[in-house]
């Protein structure tokens, strides 16, 4: 039994094409994309979930860090507690989860609003996201499906690049190097900021001087197609920790398909919190759109501090990016059919019903209505071809 609907849609869709008809064009760009979006998830057993449109506020003020935000818009409910509008749907999701990892994961997808604050106007706005979440025990398979599905995502919205990094691969080249975590993220930030010269600087103040200093500027260097940077990275192996995050990487450089290697990019300046982070992380780019569109990655240690014995790897996209890039136009019909105020209205609903089963979307309009406003491609009068009015 189909669980949604969208995958009905989906195989409807191919069939038509079959025939040389389609039927995503009677939706708007962006809705067209959600559908194509939500059969891929759907194709591969990942299910819709929905979450509440807010939360309690303790949640956010707790892991703020991994919002990246403090400024979350927050209102009191009848028995005074202090609730907010969600301006995030992982941390939802993963606080309700069992504290136990089940035998089996949880493929969960979601199309969802966040409300978020806007440093450029100063104001709260309300975004649209859709993304994917993978939790349960631990599954070699789980990153690999994951970044596959990222991959597939971007592809379907235009000619995309994925930049990935493995948090293992960095963190385990910090350690025994006598850095507090300040100093760290300090160090972090400057590679994240694609900056040898400040991460020399932040090295050479904290007395970091040997050659594990300039083993860290060849990391920050590091940028380039995935296999061929890969094996940069190589000889930067230094203990288990990095060892394990090779093998990980190298999973995926001998797992994923040719086309996608050809979007596919090493560069351990993508960072995040090292608190809720911990392995494979990636962000994802539209060619024509500014900005990141897809982020995700691994975050085990967050469910360690909601409390999880779980691991977690996902991303979410950003749909309202895709609005000026995919041109949110009004909505056209392929025929305009005009039909006078009495007329014979079962020949009308039998045509209608005939020019729809040829792939046409058609919008019907009393013969006196105003049409200046309506975008359609074929205007007819209901009343030729033999049909009495």
């Amino acid at each position: 039994m189909l669980r949604d609907v969208t995958s009905c849609i989906y195989g409807m869709c191919e069939e038509m094409k079959g025939y040389g008809l389609a039927i995503f064009p009677a939706f708007l760009p962006r809705e067209a994309c959600v559908l194509r979006l939500r059969a891929l998830y759907e194709s591969r057993g990942f299910w819709r979930t929905e979450t509440a449109k807010f939360e309690d506020y303790g949640l956010y003020l707790d892991n703020k860090n991994f919002l990246g935000t403090d400024q979350i818009l927050t209102f009191m409910d009848h028995s005074g507690r202090l609730l907010a509008l969600k301006p995030d749907i992982t941390l939802s999701l993963a606080k309700n989860q069992p504290a136990q990892a089940s035998a089996t994961p949880e493929k969960l997808y979601y199309v969802e609003e966040v409300v978020r604050f806007s440093p450029e106007n100063r104001a709260y706005k309300v975004l649209d996201q859709i993304g994917l979440e993978w939790m349960g025990r631990e599954d070699a398979f789980a990153n690999l499906e994951v970044l596959d599905l990222a991959l597939r995502s971007l592809s379907l919205m235009g000619e995309s690049a994925m930049d990935v990094s493995h948090l293992g691969f960095v963190s385990g080249l910090l350690e025994n190097t006598g850095l507090s975590p300040l100093v760290e993220r300090k160090v972090l930030g400057a590679i994240h900021s694609k900056s040898p010269h400040d991460v020399a600087e932040v090295l050479e103040a904290e007395g970091v001087v040997n050659s594990r200093r300039e083993q860290i500027l060849a990391l920050a260097g590091i940028h380039g197609p995935f296999q061929t940077a890969l094996q940069e990275a190589k000889g930067l192996i230094r203990g288990e920790g990095m060892a394990r995050a090779y093998a990980e990487l190298e999973v995926l450089a001998k797992s994923l398909q040719p086309a996608q290697h050809q979007t596919l990019h090493l560069d351990f300046s993508v960072v995040n919190d090292l608190d809720y982070y911990n392995g494979l992380i990636f962000r994802g780019y539209i060619r024509g759109i500014p900005g990141v569109v897809c982020s995700g990655g691994r975050y085990d240690n967050l469910m360690q501090k909601l409390g999880k014995n779980c691991r977690a790897i996902g991303f979410g996209i950003a749909l309202h990016q895709l609005d000026t890039f995919l041109g949110a136009g009004q909505r056209q019909t392929d025929l305009l059919l005009l039909y006078p105020a009495q007329c014979d209205w079962s020949a009308l609903m039998e045509q209608v019903r005939e020019l729809n089963a040829q792939g046409l979307t058609v919008r019907c309009e009393r013969e006196d209505a105003d049409i200046t406003r309506l975008s359609y491609g074929k205007l007819e009068r209901f009343g030729g071809g033999g049909n009495k009015c």
